[in-house]
């Protein structure tokens, strides 16, 4: 039986600690957001090269590949909370000394791509501090509630962020939009002053504990059938959507001919399905296991991109967005709560990473050689086969027995192959 439950957001809010870090996080969420869109704008302007915007895109995105697994280690070494406000406040230091070299007539290129580079190298500490901290935050049964207000920080940051920054360069120039995000740092790192977690991470130092390691993540993940197979089913979706990255702006001009301004305008409608999604996720209680739902929500997220290729029009393509977004976005809320069900908390930081580290390097990786499909294999089928990527998944994760087990038996599992 289904039951809308609007209050679990109300409730959790009542816990200080998440309250302090939500707020902080999702502050931080938007910042960042601004900064990417005007350090591309600035790069942009400055060079009128695609190929730089491209090298600064690689800065942003390629060092998580290597730097992710180590964020894990620190967060299951020492205080995450503490790892995690170290971090943000030395990148507020780097992101505000942009619009300061800015300001005395020094800013050059390479500080763009030095600053993109330093966020690339740090992004997985909060990326994966996030869901390793929330469990000692919240009760285990607001889990799903708080990974959906995770999610909707990345969401209402998608929504509110580029077009915050286009008006703000449009007046004040790229570099100075980046004081917006240092500010953001500094607030969620004194955010994160006045968290507590109610349990406190179990270190190595501490006698009678098993000391944890990266191979014990890996070999979580490769014997652990729900771990091993949602991390699949979202690579491959992560697949899918870089070839979307590629495809829609190029779909939006010579299909469409609506130009950049449809082009953002179809993101936009991809990011309010998306927080949507994440809204309903942490609302509604369904009567199926999480595994089955993320199957069928993936699958439905693969035929939604399909409608696109109706018409081809406006209204197709708005809508086969936000079907995606709405659909999409509750995946990593249930996957986020199946997992940590799963991942003992001295473990936490360094398996989070691994599998984020996994999954955000499928889309950039993608991406890469999308031009070249595209320009064999042209739009629709560009189209098509995203959203086969994107759902396709979803089918073959069904038939994982485990994948459709009542949360309940999780804990067997953790037994079982630690």
């Amino acid at each position: 039986m289904t039951h809308w439950q609007g209050g679990r957001y109300r409730d959790l809010f009542q816990y200080a600690s998440f309250r302090w870090f939500w707020f902080g996080f999702t502050f931080s969420a938007v910042g960042d957001a601004m900064t990417r869109i005007a350090l591309i704008w600035y790069v942009y302007q400055s060079t009128g090269s695609a190929q730089a915007v491209g090298w600064l895109l690689l800065c942003y995105t390629g060092p998580v590949v290597l730097s992710g697994l180590f964020a894990g280690s620190l967060l299951d070494h020492f205080d995450r909370r503490m790892v995690m406000l170290i971090d943000n406040t030395f990148r507020g230091a780097v992101v505000a000394s942009i619009p300061l070299l800015s300001i005395i007539g020094h800013l050059a290129l390479w500080h763009i791509y030095l600053v993109a580079i330093v966020y690339g190298c740090l992004m997985m500490i909060t990326l994966a501090g996030g869901p390793a901290l929330i469990p000692s935050l919240v009760p285990q049964d607001r889990l799903a509630t708080a990974n959906a207000l995770e999610t909707l920080s990345y969401t209402v940051s998608g929504v509110v962020g580029p077009p915050l920054a286009g008006l703000l360069i449009a007046r004040f120039g790229a570099p100075s939009v980046l004081v917006i995000d240092a500010l953001s740092y500094a607030t969620f790192a004194l955010a994160l002053t006045r968290v507590r977690a109610t349990v406190e991470p179990i270190t190595q130092e501490q006698g009678g504990v098993k000391t944890y390691r990266l191979k014990d993540a890996v070999s979580l993940l490769l014997k652990n059938n729900v771990l091993l197979s949602t991390t699949l089913m979202f690579m491959t979706f992560n697949v899918g959507e870089g070839f979307l990255s590629v495809w829609l702006p190029v779909f939006s001009d010579r299909v469409l001919q609506g130009g950049p301004e449809l082009y953002g305008v179809l993101l936009g409608a991809l990011a309010v399905g998306e927080m949507l999604g994440s809204v309903v996720a942490g609302s509604v209680v369904l009567p199926l296991s999480l595994g089955t739902l993320i199957c069928l929500a993936q699958v439905l997220s693969g035929v939604s991109l399909g409608l696109v290729l109706l018409g081809p029009n406006l209204w197709s393509a708005a809508t086969g967005l936000i079907l995606l977004g709405i659909f999409s976005a509750p995946l990593t809320i249930w996957a986020q709560t199946l997992r940590m069900q799963i991942i003992p908390e001295q473990l936490c930081g360094r398996t989070f990473a691994l599998l984020r580290t996994l999954m955000q390097s499928a889309g950039p990786l993608a991406s890469a050689g999308a031009g070249a499909l595209l320009s064999m294999l042209g739009i629709p089928a560009m189209i098509g086969l995203s959203a086969l990527l994107i759902g396709v998944p979803g089918l073959l994760g069904y038939g994982v027995k485990q994948l459709r087990q009542p949360e309940e038996r999780l804990s067997k599992a953790e037994e079982e192959t630690l």
